[in-house]
């Protein structure tokens, strides 16, 4: 097996991005560093160079996409500059003098190392996962504001325009317009929009750099020999240090940490958490395009650590912060690159081209690099969050795209990117509390539990049964769903019996745990019950957490916890056996133990035919818990319940809890099917409470249809009637659940 099994397509996506990855950190570094002045251009494009080489081949050996080129990307870029711009504007930063420029840059580059380490703290902690929530209206907007900011930002440079003068200037006409710089940015503009569409191989921007340097030198040449001074031109890039990496900034740490105020070191926290949010938002979005790209799968949480480490290093070598960059990873990936090496040859690359080729570098016209930015910027827009314009489903969405982007614009991003969570949290509690946590309701006269019931049971159950009430929740009982399920229960407070079926119940807050103990309490003052089932469910970690809650805020204790059961179908059987019991004591309707004339099957026979039967039955007692017989046992039986109850269990679970079929109660046959088919049983047969049966053996029943088949076919005619009477309740009760 090959150490290196991909290195040919690794070397040449690598190679292959940096082409891509150069100009595009170069421009992000100049207008990053653009609030400090001209003068500091050629440190602006080191910035983004050094980020560009360290910073991109740490991410890439450490981080959890292999695919994934991490580079400058326009966010970081617009973040450093707005972070250097109210740095500048600082008035006891101002106090430092001919340091403050210097002062700036090691505040900047303190964020970016405490943006770095928020990142690696959220890869250990694993929320890689919790950025991925963050709302695609939020991204939109921040994503479009951040390129109408790029766009803004370099039009003087398009234009040839001073630094001093006004945007507005353009349309009084005093704006200083370079009619060949702007020629410049125009013809790369122009070949990178055609490149796109006529040669696939080499990168558009390669190209409009090319073309547009070459226009620049052809103007020198022929029209404005002043274009080629290298010495104060500042349509230049200018001379670059073409020396290896330092991390300069850690000596200058220690030379200042003393000397600036505790309280601006930590005034820089909040702008560090929102980097680093923003660079990691940046680079998984990116990695999730890479997965679909190679049919892969990332690790967000390595990810996080590798963008990290890598940012910490930008911040030591003071380079710009970095994240994971789309453009470039989908050049390298269709050039080949599918590993990390693809980044190390990236980094490696550029290097190589600094080393080599920084005399040439100095020449690049900033109105290329703002040509080359323009288009970027015009790409960066959300084409698809401008289409949602046109439709008014999504009005909610458009506005709070329309909030990030003005916000983004004109007063912060940082501030844009907040300001939008909180308007998505607020449309989203509104929309939740618009919504009804119910499920479903059904009553009690309409669905019955598993328990079978003799007739005059039945009865009751169909005549009464709306005394009980059944509330199937879903989703989360928070305090944006607590005032409208509180007015749906409101008209069943009046019912014996209330239960709320918490299965598909997410969470519950504080605001929702109050809401029950209300509702205990309310029903309780009445002489009623409230029942809470699915709160007691084996392995299941959720449910456990639930139930820990409701321990905590007293709601357990309220409720009681005989009247917490295991699922829906135990809850309704309580409700339905207290229902009975109630109206049989109101009627004084005696409870006794059943008498066989009262068993379903013996109904049609007359005292001389049950005498009959009755010689052929046989006494059987079991405790509770016994098995009357199990699956598999030979079906040689028919059983009739004189006390009791048993249920029809199936096999055990994983989770070691066995699944309750159906349950039979006094006046009730069992084991039928098996005696009439003769076939080994299907179920087991379990003792819920002491139980007194009889049963017929085949041969008895044998026998009597051969001396009494009179008395044997009433028998079969009554089982078939309760047979029958059983489904057709089932299928009432799909009926109306199906409603």
């Amino acid at each position: 097996m090959k150490a290196f099994p991909n290195l040919r397509g690794d070397f040449f996506g690598g190679i292959t991005t940096s082409v891509v990855s150069l100009p595009l950190a170069i421009a992000f570094g100049i207008a990053a560093f653009a609030p400090l002045g001209p003068e500091y251009v050629d440190d602006g494009a080191l910035a983004g160079l050094y980020g560009a080489i360290v910073s991109t081949a740490l991410a890439s050996l450490f981080g959890g996409t292999p695919s994934l080129i991490t580079s400058i990307t326009a966010p970081m870029s617009v973040f450093v500059t707005s972070v250097i711009a109210g740095l500048m504007k600082d008035a006891e930063l101002a106090t430092f003098g001919a340091n403050r420029v210097e002062i700036v840059l090691l505040m900047t580059a303190m964020i970016i190392f405490w943006a770095g380490l928020f990142q690696i703290i959220m890869g250990l902690v694993g929320g890689g996962k919790l950025i991925k929530f963050i709302p695609y209206p939020v991204i939109a907007g921040f994503m479009n504001g951040i390129a109408i900011l790029i766009f803004l930002s370099q039009i003087k440079a398009f234009l040839g325009m001073s630094k001093e003068a006004s945007l507005t200037s353009i349309f009084s006409g005093n704006a200083g317009i370079q009619t060949d710089t702007m020629v410049v940015g125009v013809v790369t503009i122009a070949t990178m929009l055609l490149a796109g569409r006529f040669i696939k191989i080499i990168p558009g921007s390669l190209i409009g750099l090319l073309c547009g340097v070459g226009a620049y030198f052809l103007i020198g040449n022929f029209f404005n020999p002043e274009l080629l001074r290298l010495e104060g031109n500042t349509r230049i890039i200018g001379p670059i240090p073409t020396g290896l990496p330092s991390p300069r900034e850690i000596g200058v740490f220690f030379s200042w940490v003393d000397q600036v105020p505790m309280r601006i070191w930590f005034s820089l926290m909040v702008p560090a958490i929102t980097l680093g949010i923003l660079a990691s938002i940046d680079t998984l979005l990116t990695s999730v395009v890479a997965d679909v790209v190679t049919r892969t799968k990332h690790d967000s949480n390595r990810e996080l650590l590798g963008q990290g480490i890598g940012n910490i290093a930008s911040a030591a070598f003071g380079a710009l912060p970095v994240a994971g960059s789309t453009v470039p990873t989908l050049v390298s990936i269709n050039s080949g690159g599918r590993t990390r090496l693809a980044g190390l040859f990236n980094s490696l690359a550029i290097l190589l081209i600094i080393l080599v080729l920084g005399p040439f570098v100095q020449y690049i016209p900033m109105a290329v690099l703002a040509g080359i930015l323009l288009v970027t910027a015009v790409k960066m827009v959300e084409h698809e969050s401008l289409n949602l314009f046109k439709k008014k489903s999504v009005f909610e969405n458009v506005v709070i795209i329309l909030v990030v982007t003005i916000i983004t614009v004109s007063i912060d991003l940082m501030i844009a990117v907040a300001i939008g969570l909180v308007i998505a949290a607020f449309l989203f509690v509104k929309e939740q509390v618009g919504k009804t946590i119910v499920r479903r309701k059904y009553y009690g006269h309409a669905v019955h539990s598993k328990k079978v019931r003799n007739r005059n049971h039945m009865r009751i159950l169909e005549e009464k049964g709306k005394n009980l009430v059944i509330y199937e929740l879903n989703g989360s009982l928070f305090f944006g769903t607590c005032d409208k399920l509180m007015n749906e229960i409101e008209s069943d407070l009046k019912r014996l019996c209330i239960i709320l079926d918490l299965k598909r119940v997410s969470s519950i807050d504080l605001t929702g745990a109050q809401l029950i103990r209300q509702l205990v309490d309310r029903v309780q003052d009445r002489g009623n019950h409230l029942l809470i089932s699915f709160l007691d469910i084996p392995d299941d970690k959720d449910k456990d957490r639930l139930r820990k809650f409701l321990e905590d805020t007293g709601v357990i204790k309220a409720v009681g916890a005989d009247h917490i059961f295991y699922d829906t179908d135990h809850a309704l059987e309580w409700a339905e056996d207290n229902l009975i019991a109630r109206e049989l004591a109101e009627s004084r309707q005696p409870i006794e133990s059943t008498a066989l004339k009262n068993i379903s099957l013996f109904r049609e026979l007359d005292v001389d035919q049950l005498a009959v039967v009755e010689s052929h039955l046989h006494p059987l007692s079991h405790k509770k818990g016994d098995f009357i017989f199990k699956e598999g046992d030979p079906g040689d039986k028919i059983y009739f319940i004189l006390s009791g109850i048993v249920s029809v269990i199936a096999n055990f679970t994983d989770n070691g809890r066995p699944h309750r079929f159906t349950t039979f109660a006094e006046g009730l046959f069992f084991g039928d099917m098996a005696i009439l088919e003769e076939r080994p049983r299907s179920a087991s047969i379990q003792a819920e409470t002491d139980t007194n049966l009889l049963f017929m053996h085949k041969d008895d029943f044998q026998k009597l249809i051969e001396t009494q088949p009179q008395i044997a076919s009433r028998m079969l005619m009554g089982m078939a009637r309760e047979l029958s009477y059983r489904l057709r309740l089932a299928n009432a009760e799909v009926r109306a659940l199906s409603d």
